[in-house]
C-alpha cells in the first residue's frame, strides 16, 4: 500500500511540470542590428527561439500617429513605447516613467492580451510594460 502511494505521489508531481520553452511565442527581445542600431527579435510560434534581430531602428507593433489633429500644437502625438515627457504628448494621453529604461507612452490594462508588442505584458498597476 505504501508503495502504491508513493507511486501515485510520482505520476501527480510529474503531471505538475510542463516542458520549459525558451520564449513565449511572439514575444520580443532587445538585440542590436547588423547596422549598430537598437532592434528587436521575435519569438518562433513555438517558443523554441527568438529569430534574427530585426525591425532595426523600429519598434514592431507601433503605428504612426495620424496626422495633424488636437494635441499641443497640433502636432502627431507620440505612439505606443515612444518617448515621452506629459500625457498630452501620448495618443494614450498615457506617459510613464519606467525605472532604468526611460519615460514612455503606455496604455492600460487587464492582463497581457490588452499589451501589444514589443511590450512585455501587463504590470501591477494596470500599465502596459516597457520592453
Amino acid at each position: 500500500m505504501r508503495a502504491l502511494s508513493a507511486l501515485s505521489l510520482l505520476v501527480a508531481f510529474a503531471g505538475c511540470f510542463e516542458e520549459e520553452q525558451a520564449c513565449y511565442p511572439g514575444d520580443y527581445a532587445e538585440c542590436t542590428c547588423d547596422t549598430g542600431e537598437h532592434g528587436y527579435a521575435q519569438c518562433d510560434p513555438n517558443g523554441d527561439a527568438y529569430g534574427a534581430c530585426g525591425f532595426c531602428g523600429t519598434t514592431p507593433g507601433a503605428t504612426p500617429a495620424p496626422e495633424g489633429g488636437g494635441g499641443a500644437g497640433g502636432g502627431k502625438l507620440a505612439g505606443f513605447l515612444e518617448p515621452c515627457e506629459t500625457d498630452d504628448e501620448c495618443e494614450t494621453m498615457l506617459c510613464h516613467v519606467f525605472p532604468a529604461k526611460g519615460t514612455f507612452c503606455s496604455q492600460p490594462c487587464d492582463g497581457p492580451e490588452d499589451c501589444p508588442a514589443p511590450s512585455s505584458g501587463c504590470n501591477g498597476m494596470g500599465i502596459c510594460k516597457a520592453p
